[in-house]
């Protein structure tokens, strides 16, 4: 059986959309880090349309464009399972990216108008080693059947037992030890301010500890 590392896959769409020009403090750059991470992965919107005068819809578009790639990188969606199941998928990368524990420090000016930030978060964990339990579980249910189901059956039966895996561990949520991540708000050329995708990259492969 072919192994997939679903949820290795939640590399933020950046909603680090550029916000207004003109000077930033160091409270300012600390609440704008606070509402990229805030819009990216809670769904709360507000503080970060004010920062980037974007609309709500606007947002929630962005917000679900992480739940999109998610899914298509996953490659579930190409496995041929029922439409209830990768539905019930799209909903648990959802409620896995909700999930998260961060802090956001104060911000520290570093350079011109630059800003780094520390942010303190607890990795969530849940999910280790379930790939291998998924595929240790169907295997054995695999040794009583008389007939050897096709291809098909067989992804629709390790998904869903994957699923139902990481369904009751994200109901009971584990994390590992705080670590902290360094980020930087600096503007562009322009002078306009923006994170850049390195560090929500580094943010997020951090947040989530995998297979």
């Amino acid at each position: 059986m072919k192994k997939r590392g679903i949820l290795s896959v939640l590399l933020i769409v950046v909603m680090t959309m550029l916000c207004g020009c003109g000077g930033m403090s160091a409270e300012d750059a600390q609440s704008y880090l606070k509402s990229v991470l805030d819009a990216s992965y809670k769904g709360e919107f507000g503080t970060y349309i004010e920062w980037t005068k974007s609309t709500q819809e606007e947002a929630k578009k962005l917000y679900d464009a992480n739940i999109d790639v998610a899914m298509q990188e996953s490659g579930l969606e190409s496995l041929g399972l029922s439409e209830e199941l990768t539905a019930n998928y799209r909903q648990l990368f959802e409620d896995t990216i909700n999930l998260v524990k961060y802090e956001v420090g104060e911000a520290e000016e570093t350079g011109d108008k630059e800003y780094t930030i520390h942010v303190t978060l607890e990795p969530f964990v849940g999910y280790v080693g379930i790939q291998e339990e998924a595929e240790a579980v169907i295997q054995e249910e695999m040794k009583n059947l008389t007939e050897i189901p096709d291809q098909a059956t067989i992804n629709e039966m390790y998904y869903q037992k994957r699923y139902d895996m990481m369904a009751e561990r994200a109901a009971s949520p584990e994390y590992g030890d705080a670590v902290t991540v360094e980020v930087t708000v600096k503007p562009d050329s322009q002078g306009v301010y923006f994170i850049d995708q390195s560090d929500m990259t580094a943010l997020d492969e951090a947040l989530f500890v995998m297979d």
